[in-house]
């Protein structure tokens, strides 16, 4: 059986003002054509479908187009099962709507109560896969429900009450799984099982892209809780650079569930970059983008398959340098990209901006690193607002505390104007 990981698509999402719905559809028609070239009989895609909880109409569109050829594809002469769970980014209630009148091989697990209630899919060896989905489980909204779950369990699960943090709601939700999963495999020994999960595992890397988690404190579920846990694999969401986390393995006394399986684990990473953080050395289109094949045979996992997504989306490099580098050498080198400069200058020059964006297609972001000043300019204090008379000498001191200089009859000049005009636009709202 063959098995496609992926995460946050995020639809409808722009960088930096650009709007990037045709490289999303571009991504997302290669997603589409490489399972038909590989055969893949499962999808699983790990939240964060869309960007917003309210999405535009041009993104449901999108994920409407995507999701029609999805839920009609037949592969090895079944339909593809596909599988769907909310990230932080989605709103639950809107991606699960209609899912009880999905066809059969569409699941949109987006509620809590069904996380011990696996996805089962047969191969044609005989095997079955258990797919255990994860909606994003926010602790305060989420303790309530899996408190009452664990509470009717047989044994109580001894009274345990879950702590207000990722790593409390994240083990509820395990042991919830955990015994499902350790009854069905005493009954099927060559039962594999997969847990897809939205969250911020210890040991992962992430990105300027990804929204802050963040409850109480605490935002991160440790690596070690899925040890000895009975999957085989864990399907990330969330962090959107794609990578391998080591999960420990632990004496099965130690371990939290005490199952004979520690997984592989992996996060697919995001579809497209959506921060510069995540650009690529060299740079290459697509920045380094991929998703997650597997492959189970015999109630085994191969290694994975990292597949590079096509999406056509440009390179995306960072630049930093000097004025005349970064109109010069860097310019003829990295025009045509998605590019985020900064320059190291003492002062900003004059019409630094306009240079740019002339030396360069998409200059996304322009910072100017100020610490090649001099030893005077370094000791520069701002206006001492006590000490100003009027609104000119707060402007020429913050000319002189920015640029190390009074400001030039011409900059005068554009100051007064530009105090006169609000001093006006003041006048009329006082009378309005």
């Amino acid at each position: 059986m063959r098995v496609l990981h992926t995460s946050d698509w995020h639809i409808g999402r722009r960088f930096k003002g650009i709007d990037l719905l045709d490289y999303q559809r571009k991504a997302l028609e290669w997603l589409v054509s490489l399972i038909e070239h590989e055969r893949v009989d499962v999808l699983c895609v790990s939240g964060d479908v869309y960007d917003a909880p309210r999405p535009s109409a041009e993104a449901v569109r999108l994920f409407g187009w995507v999701f029609q050829r999805l839920g009609l594809m037949e592969v090895n002469g079944h339909p593809l099962q596909i599988v769907f769970t909310p990230g932080n980014h989605d709103s639950a209630a809107r991606l699960g709507f209609g899912a009880a009148l999905m066809r059969p091989n569409v699941h949109m697990r987006c509620g809590i109560e069904d996380i011990a209630t696996p996805v089962l899919v047969d191969s044609a060896d005989g095997g079955q896969l258990a797919i255990y989905a994860l909606p994003y489980l926010d602790p305060d909204l989420a303790r309530p429900t899996l408190q009452g779950l664990l509470d009717s369990q047989k044994d109580r699960q001894n009274g345990l009450k879950i702590a207000r943090s990722h790593e409390g709601v994240m083990r509820a939700a395990l042991r919830l799984a955990t015994a499902d999963l350790a009854s069905r495999r005493a009954a099927n020994p060559r039962l594999n099982a997969i847990l897809m999960a939205h969250a911020f595992v210890s040991g992962a890397a992430s990105s300027d892209s990804e929204r802050n988690i963040t409850v109480g404190g605490v935002d991160s579920v440790p690596a070690e809780l899925f040890s000895n846990s009975g999957l085989d694999y864990l399907a990330l969401g969330h962090l959107h650079r794609p990578q391998k986390i080591t999960i420990p393995t632990k004496p099965t006394t130690e371990s939290q569930f005490h199952l004979d399986r520690t997984p592989q684990a992996r996060y697919s990473g995001s579809l497209l970059a959506y921060s510069f953080s995540e650009s690529q050395t060299p740079p290459v289109e697509g920045n380094g983008k991929s998703v997650v094949l597997l492959d189970f045979t015999d109630g085994h996992l191969a290694k994975p398959r990292i597949m590079p997504v096509e999406s056509g989306e440009p390179p995306f490099v960072q630049i930093k340098g000097t004025m005349d580098d970064v109109l010069g050498p860097l310019a003829e080198q990295y025009r045509n990209m998605w590019v985020s400069i900064t320059v190291q200058v003492p002062e900003l020059p004059h019409g630094a901006y306009q240079k740019i964006d002339r030396a360069y297609t998409h200059a996304l972001e322009k910072n100017f690193d100020y610490s090649q000043r001099t030893q005077s300019q370094e000791r520069r204090k701002m206006v001492d607002l006590k000490q100003a008379t009027d609104e000119m000498d707060v402007l020429r001191d913050f000319v002189k505390f920015s640029l190390g200089r009074t400001p030039t009859d011409k900059e005068e000049r554009v100051l007064r104007d530009a105090m006169e005009t609000v001093r006006k636009n003041a006048g009329k709202e006082v009378a309005q």
